[in-house]
């Protein structure tokens, strides 16, 4: 187990805006940082980053916690790798009890592990054949030679070889202490009918898969023989680590790039990437020739949304692929279009024009991808009516996959003009369209709505009452003033805990709040420890728990107000909203205790009298409540 010592020395050592940012493009709004959620998809964004309390938390699907729970939600680790990640990151040495962690170790997580560590073996042999064998300098280090790419090109993208013989990498790995099946589990190896097991990738020049972080998590072979009947590419089959709907080739060498820029270009191949990469346009990546998927388009929009599509001079290959150009206006993206001249692609072409032709092209011949859908269209078209017709409605279902109807409105004005057809009419068929689209997405819509006051800090839509407001507010106000003064004798923790130890009728129901107000009794004989010591708790279900309560800016005004109770902001009157707390708990309590006399009404056997008595007298004591402490509009 690692030292709790160690945990805390490494939260206050990362920059937790640089943690996040590895994956997600953060925009500084005040004192935060905000961003697209990585965690669910979403358009509106609503991820937040605060730097202060080094934590993290999205509003939309409620997840929350400090760098260590990030990076376990992001790669999939538990609690010890994610330290141990960190810790190679920012040069930590830390120190290990002999305590074991069971959950850290689970069978799932060996198994990730140990296809990780074959991956970066595989990584090795590729990338060592290519450069220090005789075969591999002669056929793969010679292909990529004749593509103009220089020995830092190589480096920079890991590229590798295969040899030809059927079972080079089985072998070897084999004789070094590798088991095959972990092999096969990683898409490295493929069993045979009879037995035994075989290279995927042999005879190939290999271009590795890179997740976000920079993890070797796939590969991509080319094969070097025209003879072979074999497809051109071989790519990793799905594992544990490698979802292919997932990634895009290139996004790692290209994130910060893309994020600097504000902007990705699209391209379908591995050696458009590279090629790109070489003469400049660093903010680039590939579908490896896949279509695009929901997936994909939701990693883009983490770090921009604005995208370039980069097509070969195909028509037909273009008009294939409009359907995925559709899926991210869907997604809100900004999306304009490169159409490369007949019978080029990025990669020849970059290398016929150089760096600097290259980039002016790219400037001269973007267009808003709308407007060169319908030139390309209505060319098509020519003159027939019927055509037209079609081309006009399939562009229109293009404009109406845009969620800002501004954006949809201008681009109709602009489209009546290219397609010469009345802007009335236009608009009028649109909205039919777009009014078609939205039916049945109430219930998204609302949700999408949602998200954007809870982004936003207001406190509509509101949920029904939920008493769990009041006991995660009490909970948040000592996390943030509890080291504060209450009075000339007392800290605000001090207060808190003396009214908690005195009163039985406060009493909590929220699970982790029972919890923390569990570690706060504990706490009275050692003193408050402080938020920290709760965000950076080894226990990351607590540090999640406590981060998420942290960033709950508007959690105390939704509660009273649904309590009609006047309240001002906490971080102007904390005291006020303390004491208030325990006001509504204590009334709550007596609440519940009326409705269990008013149930004693309906049995015969009790004496009615004596029961309306003692619900008057409670009745009586919340009425006081409410006037002593100036919450006359209280509304049973």
């Amino acid at each position: 187990m690692i030292a709790p010592q160690s945990v805390e020395q490494l939260l206050n050592a990362a920059v937790i805006e640089d943690v996040v940012g590895e994956y997600v493009a953060l925009k500084r709004s005040g004192s935060r940082f905000k961003g697209v959620c990585p965690f669910h998809d979403e358009k509106t964004p609503s991820f937040v980053v605060t730097p202060t309390l080094g934590i993290y938390k999205c509003f939309g699907c409620q997840k929350g916690g400090n760098s260590i729970n990030f990076l376990m939600e992001m790669e999939n680790l538990s609690y010890a790798e994610a330290i141990r990640n960190l810790a190679k990151k920012y040069g930590i040495e830390l120190i290990e009890t002999g305590v074991k962690e069971d959950e850290a170790y689970k069978e799932n997580q060996k198994l990730r592990e140990n296809i990780q560590i074959v991956l970066d073996y595989a990584q090795k042999f590729f990338s060592e054949n290519l450069t220090e064998t005789e075969e591999g300098q002669t056929i793969g280090l010679e292909y990529f030679k004749e593509r103009g790419y220089s020995q830092e090109i190589v480096k920079k993208w890991g590229l590798g070889y295969s040899p030809t013989a059927w079972e080079a990498l089985a072998t070897k790995a084999k004789n070094e202490g590798y088991t095959l099946e972990t092999l096969e589990l990683a898409g490295l190896l493929r069993k045979r009918e009879n037995q035994g097991y075989y290279d995927l990738f042999r005879n190939r020049v290999i271009f590795p898969i890179h997740g976000v972080s920079g993890k070797v998590i796939a590969f991509a072979g080319r094969k070097m023989s025209s003879s072979d009947p074999a497809p051109k590419y071989v790519n990793s089959p799905e594992t544990e680590l490698y979802k292919k709907s997932e990634i895009l080739y290139g996004i790692f060498q290209a994130k910060n790039a893309i994020k600097k820029e504000d902007k990705v270009y699209l391209t379908e191949g591995y050696t458009d990437v590279i090629s790109l990469s070489q003469f400049g346009v660093e903010n680039v990546v590939a579908s490896s020739g896949t279509a695009l998927t929901p997936g994909q388009i939701r990693l883009i929009r983490r770090f921009t949304h604005n995208i370039t599509v980069v097509y070969d001079g195909d028509s037909a290959g273009i008009k294939a692929s409009m359907r995925g150009i559709d899926l991210l206006l869907t997604e809100d993206l900004n999306v304009r279009v490169v159409a490369l001249p007949d019978g080029e692609d990025p990669d020849s072409w970059c290398r016929k024009l150089g760096s600097d032709g290259f980039a002016k092209y790219l400037a001269e011949n973007e267009k808003n991808f709308i407007f060169f859908k319908a030139n390309l269209l209505l060319d098509a078209a020519g003159n027939d009516p019927i055509k037209r017709t079609e081309a006009i409605r399939d562009i229109l279902e293009s404009v109406a996959n845009i969620g800002d109807p501004l954006k949809r409105n201008s681009l109709n004005q602009e489209l009546s003009k290219i397609c010469g057809t009345d802007e009335t009419l236009l608009a009028v068929e649109l909205s039919k369209i777009v009014k078609k689209k939205l039916t049945g997405k109430g219930e998204e819509l609302l949700t999408e709505l949602k998200q954007i006051t809870q982004a936003a800090g207001i406190d509509l839509p509101r949920e029904p009452l939920n008493d769990l407001n009041q006991e995660r507010a009490f909970v948040k106000l000592l996390l943030l003033h509890g080291h504060e003064p209450f009075n000339e004798e007392q800290q605000v923790f001090d207060f808190a805990m003396s009214e908690l130890s005195a009163d039985e009728n406060v009493f909590f129901t929220d699970p982790m709040c029972v919890k923390v107000v569990n570690m706060f009794f504990e706490m009275q004989q050692t003193g408050f420890q402080g938020s920290q010591y709760f965000v950076n708790h080894t226990d990351p279900e607590i540090s999640a728990w406590a981060a998420g309560i942290l960033s709950q800016g508007h959690l105390l005004s939704e509660a009273f107000a649904e309590n009609y109770i006047y309240i001002t902001h906490e971080s102007d009157n904390f005291k006020h909203e303390l004491m208030s707390i325990f006001v509504h708990l204590r009334r709550k309590k007596l609440d519940s205790l009326i409705q269990k006399k008013m149930e004693l009404l309906k049995n015969s056997d009790v004496d009615i009298e004596e029961v309306l008595l003692h619900i008057v007298f409670l009745e009586s004591i919340k009425t006081r409540i409410s006037s002593e402490f100036g919450y006359a509009d209280y509304k049973p």
